[in-house]
């Protein structure tokens, strides 16, 4: 027979596009797993500037306080022997060896949530992203809403100074002018993608020269010629 009071490990990944409630979705289950009185501990990547380092924030200001870590190392130099939950937030940016940590932890009966980006800003899959996911005991996929269409989105568009993001630019930019909207497969645009590429929804911009009879209209009823860039149709305003 089972025994009851064994400690239960688990390894939970929240993914998905920027915009589409992971950080909301880590911080309930955290507050979950303290009002069950367990012991939690909360990381987050060095590398998330967007607010402060001490902290971890959803786009709606929702904010939880957590550690700043640079790599898996830091992870396991900073944790307690009687935590039983790790919440790690923005998992993508630290070193591959977290998987194995997050395994080891499990295997201990700690309770593992991780939450990132399973794909970069290209719709390619993110780094170690794909092996955590099938390591993983439980995984939520979480989508947002496209910027674009309104349709459900699974991808993160790049843009840099307005417009959609070369292939060959670094996966991960440090200090650069640029912002993110959630996309979904057909709204998604990488500009100059590789040959090989070209087909499997990285997609160069197209630019349709006159908007069909029924296409889009302002608000004004006027037609709306489209650019498939980074215009977006006045229904959806770029404003978050």
């Amino acid at each position: 027979m089972a025994r009851s009071n064994v400690p239960r490990g688990s390894v939970t990944v929240i993914c998905g596009s920027m915009f589409s409630g992971k950080t909301e979705e880590l911080i309930r289950l955290v507050r979950r797993a303290m009002h069950a009185r367990k012991r939690t501990q909360v990381f987050k990547s060095a590398l998330d500037t967007r607010c402060e380092t001490t902290v971890i924030r959803t786009h709606d200001g929702t904010s939880f306080t957590a550690m700043a870590v640079k790599d898996s190392r830091q992870v396991e130099a900073n944790l307690l022997p009687d935590t039983q939950l790790v919440a790690i937030e923005e998992i993508q940016f630290l070193d591959d060896g977290i998987v194995e940590l997050c395994q080891t932890l499990a295997d201990r009966g700690v309770e593992v949530i991780a939450a990132g980006l399973d794909q970069d800003f290209r719709g390619q899959p993110f780094g170690f992203m794909p092996q955590l996911l099938a390591l993983a005991d439980n995984v939520m996929k979480l989508h947002a809403i496209c910027k674009v269409c309104g349709e459900e989105a699974s991808r993160t568009q790049r843009l840099v100074d307005g417009r959609p993001a070369r292939w060959d630019e670094p996966t991960i930019l440090i200090g650069a002018d640029e912002t993110y909207e959630a996309r979904c497969r057909h709204c998604h645009i990488v500009r100059l993608p590789p040959k090989q590429f070209r087909s499997s929804g990285a997609r160069s911009p197209r630019r349709i020269a006159k908007p069909a009879p029924n296409g889009p209209v302002d608000l004004n009823g006027h037609g709306v010629t489209e650019t498939e860039s980074a215009d977006q149709l006045v229904m959806f305003p770029t404003s978050d």
